[in-house]
């Protein structure tokens, strides 16, 4: 049943999927979606015959196929944007088998009137994550190994596969504490991060290893520590509450409307990635790593101009 629901979420998705890639002015040729889609030519054209069913108009021009948008101004229609409840209930379509329901119905027909809807695919993508989690959920739960395939390490700046043996999620779920099998290391990975979750079916083999890892600052952890003073402008405090809250203990303010942070980070992207995007908020009182980090990412910049 669990192998089932797994077949029908991944068809789920596909199929949101090829509507994404059908948005546009310019066609794509069949070959090319069954290449993004990792399938093949024949079952395109079975997509296309279920999306023409729920009324898309599939147009094929020059060998090449795209959605097109049955009205001119389809800003003007109220009743295309999607309610809370909706979009919560598009999560659950992609992370869960789905039943047919009136909701369902009303999602399909807004999806077809909406020509600005690829940002909102987009977000319902996100929804795929729910997958990983499952998946990796079940994994700790049978002890078995898996495979991250094509994850993405910013700190490498290099995609590749990696075989781990996940032990625990941290409190959003965002992020999986595993061990790392070809360098016996507990590391941390982010779930959105990861190409696709594989499931093995081998067991176990380093749990004297697994250790939980704990989530470092702006979303990085490690062993190194990099001692860190920042003045932040009333902005940049604001933002780094809201986006980074873990930061809150090594905040402080002086009269009333100085802002400052200051403690140990055990790596330099995260917030370096955050100062960068608050041009003239930030100052960095102490910090010699961080000041040199932030230079060579500068440096980088102006090779763009």
């Amino acid at each position: 049943m669990a192998k089932s629901n797994s077949i029908e979420q991944q068809k789920i998705l596909r199929v949101f999927r090829l509507i994404n890639l059908l948005r546009g002015n310019i066609g794509k040729p069949v070959h090319k979606l069954a290449d993004s889609l990792d399938t093949d030519p024949r079952t395109i054209y079975r997509y296309f015959k279920l999306l023409e069913a729920l009324g898309f108009e599939i147009e094929k021009k020059h060998s090449k196929f795209r959605i097109v948008d049955r009205i001119e101004n389809p800003e003007s229609f109220s009743f295309g944007t999607f309610s809370d409840e909706e979009i919560q209930f598009l999560n659950q379509l992609i992370g869960k088998s789905s039943k047919k329901n009136l909701l369902k119905e009303s999602i399909l027909q807004k999806i077809n009137i909406r020509s600005d809807f690829r940002q909102s695919v987009d977000q319902l993508f996100n929804a795929k994550l729910g997958i990983s989690v499952d998946l990796l959920s079940k994994a700790i739960k049978d002890e078995n190994q898996v495979i991250l395939h094509d994850y993405y390490s910013l700190s490498s700046d290099s995609v590749s596969d990696r075989l781990i043996e996940p032990v625990a999620f941290n409190t959003n779920f965002d992020f999986i504490y595993a061990l790392e099998v070809e360098s016996k290391e507990m590391k941390l990975f982010k779930i959105e991060r990861i190409g696709e979750v594989v499931l093995t079916s081998k067991p176990f083999k380093f749990q004297s290893l697994h250790q939980p890892l704990e989530q470092g600052l702006f979303g990085f952890s490690g062993k190194s520590q990099f001692p860190v003073h920042l003045k932040l402008s009333k902005k940049a405090f604001q933002l780094m509450m809201e986006e980074y809250p873990d930061a809150k203990p090594f905040t402080y303010t002086k009269n009333r409307n100085q802002y400052y942070f200051e403690g140990k980070i055990p790596q330099l992207p995260g917030l370096a990635r955050f100062i960068l995007g608050l041009p003239g908020e930030i100052k960095v009182l102490e910090g010699e790593e961080l000041k040199d980090y932030l230079r060579e990412q500068l440096k980088k910049a102006e090779s763009f101009f």
